[in-house]
């Protein structure tokens, strides 16, 4: 049976956090990074100046409230009490966050749209570990809860669109949680999402990022925002990015696959990790929060992204493990449509689930 369309549906209410926390939870829970308090504070700022602004008073600015809070110098002069208490972590001491990018030209913004990348962030606080697995967008698989709308399965990257598209309890991220959690056993606790522009605006806040590029990229039907074409080629080596750069090199797929993309991704994202360690991130907090608001959303709070990041600062790098299904794990298959997708191999799958998974 053909998917039906989705009807318009209301505008719905979800948690926007203040912009940096999707970079909060990428730089403190797999991290490591020292400053991640500093991060986390942020919205103890941003609550304080709305009180100001509603006393009528001047608001401090954001530096200055950050030295208050995490000294910079020193000798602290004001010692400032936080508006909430860390969230405990949880008894297992393990965390698994949905990471989404969602597929958003400028001109979609606020419709229901289709995620681009799908990673799985599992920190493992008592061991001072991180996992990221990647998952292709293009696998086929089964879709819960849109039977009433005669879809049972479809690409996984679709559970997005339909959750928000018709207007589901949780919307899109729930839909996708589920989605992650029925095909392959892994159940989630979080989510965050961060859309196309954000991604390209945080990275050059960063001053861009630099990657060791494995191989010749070379893509001559490219999409652009316009619906059109280009050639984009990217040489070997050493590569200094910025945004606009690192977004291309991480969705291109036509000279190989999805799941070759999916591992650039993940480069992607672990160079803005080493990008963050090796600059004056205090120095470029009010610019990092001024292009990122408003491009991520979650379901964390801020006491929570403060837990996850004071136990993340003690994860090395060298702690940081990363899983892809490739490949070699999927059969490749034509939908009735005249799609090209991916169907699970499970068997195959299986073992790197279950190292995914796995406590030292």
């Amino acid at each position: 049976m053909a998917n039906p369309s989705p009807q318009p549906r209301p505008e719905r209410a979800r948690r926007r956090l203040p912009g940096l926390t999707f970079l909060v939870l990428i730089l403190a829970a797999i991290v490591g990074l020292n400053l991640c308090l500093t991060f986390g504070f942020i919205g103890y700022y941003l609550a304080y100046r709305a009180r100001a602004i509603a006393a009528n008073e001047t608001p401090a600015p954001l530096l200055e409230i950050l030295q208050t809070v995490v000294p910079i110098g020193p000798e602290p002069t004001v010692t400032v009490t936080p508006l909430a208490s860390p969230t405990p972590i949880p008894a297992t001491g393990i965390v698994n966050v949905l990471l989404l990018g969602k597929d958003e030209r400028p001109d979609e913004a606020g419709e229901p749209t289709r995620t681009d990348t799908m990673m799985i962030l599992r920190a493992d606080f008592d061991n001072h570990t991180a996992k990221l697995l990647a998952l292709p967008r293009d696998m086929w698989v089964a879709l819960p809860n849109l039977e009433a709308y005669g879809i049972t399965e479809g690409r996984i990257n679709t559970a997005y669109y339909y959750g928000d598209a018709f207007d589901l309890p949780g919307g899109g991220p729930r839909l996708a949680m589920d989605a992650v959690t029925l095909n392959f056993g892994i159940s989630l606790d979080h989510y965050a999402i961060i859309n196309f522009q954000g991604f390209v605006e945080i990275v050059d806040a960063l001053g861009g990022i630099d990657i060791d590029v494995p191989e010749r990229i070379y893509d001559d039907r490219f999409p652009t925002d316009d619906y059109r074409y280009m050639t984009l080629v990217i040489e070997p080596g050493y590569q200094h990015m910025d945004g606009v750069t690192a977004l291309r090199y991480a969705r291109t797929r036509h000279q190989d696959s999805d799941t070759e993309r999916v591992k650039r991704q993940q480069l992607v994202l672990l160079a803005i990790r080493d990008k963050a360690l090796s600059i004056d991130a205090v120095s470029r907090l009010p610019e990092i929060y001024s292009v990122a608001e408003g491009s991520f959303e979650t379901d964390m709070t801020l006491p929570t992204l403060i837990s996850y990041g004071l136990e993340g600062q003690r994860v090395d790098r060298s702690q940081i493990t990363t899983y892809v299904i490739d490949q070699d794990m999927l059969a490749a298959w034509t939908t009735p449509g005249g799609a090209n997708v991916w169907i699970p191999q499970r068997a195959r799958i299986a073992p790197v689930v279950e190292a995914f998974l796995a406590v030292p």
